[in-house]
């Protein structure tokens, strides 16, 4: 019985449920009476009597009915058919991704006359998300001993960074971490995740680990003689050879060591060797040109929002420093001049940081955090933190370089998303508009003089024991030089705060950059 679609009228209905509380009765007479069939009055009479066993304290309220009763279509045999088969068609897949093709043309060897393949990938799509199957499913790691997961941790902690990524690829895999997941966060190839993951689940750990060379002490002598005949090349003048230069270049290197020894070598074997005996070409460079063809209007642009910005507006110079290592670092300081400090030509770094920041002009406040990389994320990381921290402001500029992720296709959307007048509302948060640098200008950018001031103050004769040691020592630099200005407000640009190169304000003839800070 419909509450709402049924085939007789409620008042013919509750004239039957009077009847039927009034005792037994003649349903053929009480059809005649209601001009209606007995077997109507007979349908009706049931589902009175099944209202009383369900809801017995409403058989005597006319307004109430039965819920109609729903019955589900059922699926055709094939789809069940497909349903049943589907997890025994994955199971059996041996490519390293499950991919719906593949998956198909299985499915047609064993019923050819099936789904065409437009229906099965309809039908195999839903019950992928339904239960949640994820495409990597047969290359992921199945089982790990107590023995490879404690090899497993001891690689984390190794010195060589193949361990280490390996350790994470493996052991991630077992977690359920997918191989473009594990890909981001090791910085190796998809292709490479998917290699280590094959073999480990073929040969164990035995499969991944680098293979000894047996002639290993042959060739790493081998290898020193190169390099010290290149070396007594690198001695000499270049004249000596017949090499009409002042200095040595690595391609004329490398030629004089073939012309000299008789053996090849090309100038980026010349660059390693050299590299490994602490050997390396250093020439004083400033960037201050940007070859943007449209350097002028892009500056302008950003001089004429600075020059015009509301009593409630915020100009945020942005960008990242790093990734910088934390290692021992030398530098100028106070002492004897009989001492000289020294440090080790290549000292182990305990770790590597990457520092987001974005200098606000008005009020010289700087926001950071750490981010695993540059990209895109991190940017709508940072911008959404900013959108928090001066929800009050009327409309936030932020201004960066012309770096890829500062221009990608998913930080516009995100921009014109938090624009829109339903987020803003639900949000309460400002305008978010941007004012991008020129090509290659980071001498425009503010922040850039800040980091310079950052890395001369807690960088530079540093030896922090961790990468946490040099967060607390950054954040701290951060908050006194937040609080100083905050106690004495002024706009950037009235005081160099430290060791920074120049006045934090945005002025077309600055040069902001260090060149010895990345």
């Amino acid at each position: 019985m419909r509450k709402n679609h049924h085939l007789i009228s409620k008042v013919t209905i509750n004239a039957i449920r009077e009847l039927y509380l009034g005792g037994n009765f003649n349903h053929r007479a009480a059809g005649r009476s209601l001009r209606i069939s007995p077997n109507t009055v007979s349908n009706y009479v049931k589902q009175f009597r099944k209202m009383e066993e369900l809801y017995p304290g409403k058989i005597r309220n006319n307004r109430f009915f039965l819920p109609s009763e729903i019955k589900l279509p059922q699926p055709p045999e094939r789809k069940l058919v497909l349903l049943a088969l589907l997890p025994d068609l994955v199971k059996a897949d041996i490519n390293k991704r499950l991919t719906a093709v593949n998956l198909w043309r299985a499915y047609k060897l064993i019923h050819p006359n099936g789904y065409s393949e437009p229906g099965f990938n309809y039908i195999y799509s839903r019950w992928r998300a339904l239960n949640k199957i994820n495409v990597f499913a047969n290359s992921k790691v199945q089982h790990l001993t107590a023995d490879e997961l404690r090899t497993l941790e001891s690689w984390r902690h190794h010195n060589i960074r193949r361990y280490w990524q390996q350790a994470i690829v493996i052991k991630g895999s077992f977690e359920g971490k997918t191989p473009f997941e594990l890909a981001d966060r090791t910085g190796c190839a998809i292709e490479t995740v998917e290699e280590w993951i094959a073999l480990f689940k073929a040969e164990g750990l035995t499969g991944i680990e680098r293979k000894s060379n047996s002639n290993k002490e042959e060739v790493a002598a081998k290898v020193t003689r190169r390099i010290d005949n290149l070396i007594k090349i690198l001695h000499q003048s270049p004249s000596i050879f017949g090499i009409n230069r002042t200095s040595w270049s690595l391609d004329t290197l490398a030629s004089t060591f073939v012309s000299e020894y008789k053996d090849n070598m090309s100038s980026a074997t010349a660059q390693a060797y050299l590299k490994s005996r602490g050997y390396g070409f250093r020439k004083a460079r400033e960037v201050l040109t940007s070859p943007d063809p449209n350097f002028k209007e892009k500056l302008d642009k950003v001089i004429a929002i600075v020059s015009t910005l509301g009593t409630n507006d915020k100009f945020f110079s942005i960008d990242e420093m790093g990734p910088f290592a934390i290692r021992i670092r030398g530098g100028r300081s106070i002492m004897k001049l009989d001492n000289r400090k020294t440090i080790p030509a290549h000292p182990i770094p305990k770790g590597y940081l990457i520092c987001t920041a974005a200098l606000e002009l008005s009020t010289n406040q700087v926001t950071h955090f750490y981010s695993p990389n540059k990209s895109t994320s991190e940017m709508i990381k940072l911008m959404d933190l900013l959108m928090i921290q001066y929800r009050t402001a009327d409309k936030l500029y932020l201004s960066w370089d012309a770096a890829s992720w500062h221009n990608s296709k998913i930080l516009k959307d995100h921009i014109k998303e938090v624009n829109t007048t339903e987020y803003r509302d639900i949000n309460h948060t400002p305008i978010v508009a941007i004012a991008p640098l020129p090509v290659s200008s980071q001498f425009l950018n503010v922040i850039e003089s800040v980091f310079a001031g950052l890395a001369k103050s807690v960088l530079h004769n540093s030896d922090y024991a961790s990468t946490e040691d040099c967060k607390r020592a950054i954040d701290k630099y951060f908050e006194t030089r937040n609080a100083h200005f905050i106690a004495n407000p002024h706009k950037a640009g009235n005081k160099i705060w430290g060791k920074e190169i120049v006045k934090p304000s945005f002025y077309e003839a600055h040069n902001c950059k260090d060149p010895r800070v990345r």
